[in-house]
């Protein structure tokens, strides 16, 4: 065995450039623009202002109606109704007050259909519409996303046939319209952010649900400044594409992906459990390795994703264990050459079992080389240094000092002070001095955990 101490396992320690631009087609001209347009925030009442104003009409219109018809019934008497419905009589009394009240009645219809589509185009004529000659409307008509175009109002100042049809409306029921109204209560506030990010070139593109007329979808908004017609900051020019059926299934495959990677720790865990079963001293091994591992590869700056493999390898580092005869496994006398051998056989035999899993992390090699020292000397293959994957240095640290600070067949356990002292004085031979080091921090963050304390029997 190639390190100084007996042990089964674990090599314990011994002691575009610019210009102004046709009005027509205004592209974005970003070193001219002269700053973040100031896009307004929604409106907590989410009214547009052409849906209030035909709301008072058609309130109006409706009130006038029915205050007219009570009026002539008011005014009419009974013979008078039995003529209207019946022909049974000719007798009209009131006529002339009567015919005012129809007049009322037909003017009140009047305003509905004619105040509101001329209040209408007053409040349209506000946004300046894009004048795009007919190649240039070809072009926007023939793309097949929606395509907006704002103002500093947050007005839509042209749409093209596919925004129409994605918000279910004509185009000239769009145009003059805020952005805000077709875009969520709850989402407006961030719409606005984004907006204003865009207007400033910090994004050039967000995601946002839309109303449409099949509900409420999400959008990818690419959009970028322009210059608009009559204002010196930028107006905006955007594209949005669908994303929510693309999304839906990438939730799915997420689900999906979530499920079998808790199957497969469902399975390395029942695994480990196997192999701890066999030594009651081995009990929480792999549990606590684990720990601590994901604790030394936070300590030393590893992404999550590198740490997330490196406690998936440290939970089934020691699965090559069943391979080892249960006489050697917990045998307290001091092992033969040939026991040494087999219980080295372990590393690779797990890496073989784990090769034939397909995880998004190296499992295999990490388990592989847990037992490889930093000057070369441990096993299978000799590893030297940096060779050595990091998480199989961080490994070979934390299941040195799990094993040192718990009880074992042939030994008894050492004092957590004690055990980070072999491993410091081991540190640049056995195991990555960084590593140990990461380790001795992590311990003086509890003063507790350094304490000469009797070690308890696992």
């Amino acid at each position: 065995m190639s390190s100084s101490i007996d042990d089964r396992y674990t090599d314990e320690p011994a002691d575009e450039p610019g210009g102004d631009q046709p009005q027509g087609w205004d592209i974005p001209l970003s070193e001219n623009l002269d700053g973040p347009s100031p896009i307004p925030r929604p409106d907590p009442g989410n009214n547009p202002r052409i849906e209030s104003y035909s709301r008072l009409l058609a309130a109006a219109g409706a009130a006038f109606l029915v205050l007219s018809f009570a009026a002539f019934l008011f005014l009419a008497d009974v013979e008078t109704i039995y003529w209207m419905f019946y022909s049974g009589s000719s007798v009209v009394h009131n006529s002339g007050t009567m015919k005012i009240a129809a007049l009322v009645g037909l003017g009140a219809v009047a305003a509905v259909l004619l105040l509101y589509p001329l209040m209408r185009a007053f409040v349209v004529s506000k946004v300046e519409a894009r004048s795009l000659d007919p190649e240039q409307r070809a072009i926007v008509e023939m793309i097949p996303s929606p395509i907006f175009f704002l103002n500093t109002e947050a007005n839509l100042e042209d749409v093209n046939s596919a925004f129409a049809r994605m918000v279910g409306r004509s185009a000239d029921s769009v145009i003059g319209r805020n952005i805000y109204d077709f875009i969520p209560k709850d989402v407006q506030d961030d719409a606005y952010q984004s907006l204003v990010k865009v207007s400033a070139h910090d994004i050039e593109g967000f995601r946002c649900p839309i109303m449409t007329d099949q509900g409420v979808r999400m959008f990818f908004i690419h959009a970028e400044p322009y210059r608009g017609h009559n204002a010196e900051a930028p107006h905006i020019i955007g594209i949005a594409l669908d994303i929510t059926d693309d999304l839906a299934a990438s939730e799915a495959l997420e689900t999906r992906y979530q499920s079998l990677r808790a199957a497969t720790m469902e399975t390395l865990e029942s695994v480990a459990h196997v192999v701890e079963t066999r030594d009651p001293y081995l009990n929480g091994h792999h549990d606590r390795v684990a720990k601590l591992a994901g604790e030394l590869a936070e300590e030393l700056g590893l992404s999550d994703e590198e740490k997330e493999g490196i406690e998936v390898a440290a939970r089934a580092h020691d699965i090559g264990t069943i391979r080892i005869p249960f006489e050697i496994q917990v045998k307290p006398e001091p092992l033969t050459e040939a026991e040494c051998a087999i219980i080295q056989e372990h590393a690779a035999f797990g890496a073989e079992l784990l090769s034939r899993v397909s995880f998004p992390w190296p499992v295999a090699e990490i388990v592989e080389q847990h037992h490889e020292f930093y000057d070369g000397s441990g096993y299978p293959k000799g590893l030297k240094g940096d060779n050595i994957n990091i998480g199989a240095r961080i490994i070979a640290v934390a299941d040195a000092y799990d094993a040192l600070t718990s009880q074992r067949p042939y030994r008894t356990a050492i004092t957590k002070a004690e055990a980070l002292r072999r491993l410091m004085k081991l540190g640049g031979q056995h195991y990555d001095p960084a590593v140990v080091a990461a380790l001795s921090k992590l311990l003086q963050h509890t003063a507790s955990n350094l304490e000469e304390e009797t070690p308890a029997r696992i």
